[in-house]
């Protein structure tokens, strides 16, 4: 059986690790306010997911076999480079820097670079490198419909963007939220109704967090 190395995927092209990395990690967290006086930490939300490698090895000198370099017959500054214009160049067509994917063994990772640090480690004569150690930091990327179902808002503390279906009555609506039906006519007014009684299907509506 074949071994099975890391893969970092971007914009179509793949860049396969020589040597698989001893480590790498995760981190989550969680977003809370507080206010001066208040000592119960209130959720805000959850933010994104943290994936790093701390080391990428790329080496030249011959003890790595060639064809399991990411690059062909390639330098070490044509790996680096390879795997920066993957990673941290700026996408012209979404204005913004690429999306990532990670995938090994029952690893998968999709996300933006946060930081790329690279140790040269090996020179040859003419002091071009023949090693290095990558270290890549990423965040998670994910659809505002993926976060919104994995924050799961249904607390009143949090403003609400809801698409009115069949059936849906303003009384009913603030009753789902805020639990208590009685902020339909402030609803109406932030939403600038001239009708609490008739609610348009497709009309999104915005319902602001409860204020004490």
């Amino acid at each position: 059986m074949a071994l099975e190395k890391m893969k970092i995927t971007s914009k179509g092209k793949e860049f396969t690790v020589m040597v698989n990395p001893e480590s790498y990690s995760t981190k989550d967290s969680i977003e809370y306010s507080q206010g001066v006086n208040d000592l119960s930490p209130k959720f805000e939300q959850y933010k994104g997911s943290r994936f790093s490698v701390p080391k990428i090895f790329l080496d030249t000198t011959g003890t790595i076999p060639a064809d399991q370099w990411p690059i062909k017959d390639g330098s070490i500054d044509d790996m680096v480079s390879a795997l920066k214009k993957m990673v941290y160049e700026f996408d012209g067509n979404e204005h913004e820097p690429p999306i990532v994917e990670i995938s090994w063994g029952s690893t998968h990772f999709k996300g933006r670079l946060r930081s790329m640090d690279t140790k040269y480690t090996l020179f040859d004569q003419s002091g071009s490198p023949l090693r290095a150690e990558v270290s890549l930091d990423f965040i998670s990327y994910e659809t505002m419909k993926a976060l919104e179902a994995k924050q799961n808002k249904k607390s009143p503390d949090l403003t609400h963007i809801i698409e009115v279906k069949s059936g849906d009555t303003l009384p009913n609506l603030c009753n789902r939220i805020y639990k208590d039906p009685s902020y339909y006519m402030q609803v109406a007014r932030i939403n600038g109704l001239s009708s609490f009684c008739r609610l348009t299907p497709g009309t999104h509506l915005v319902f602001p967090p409860l204020v004490d």
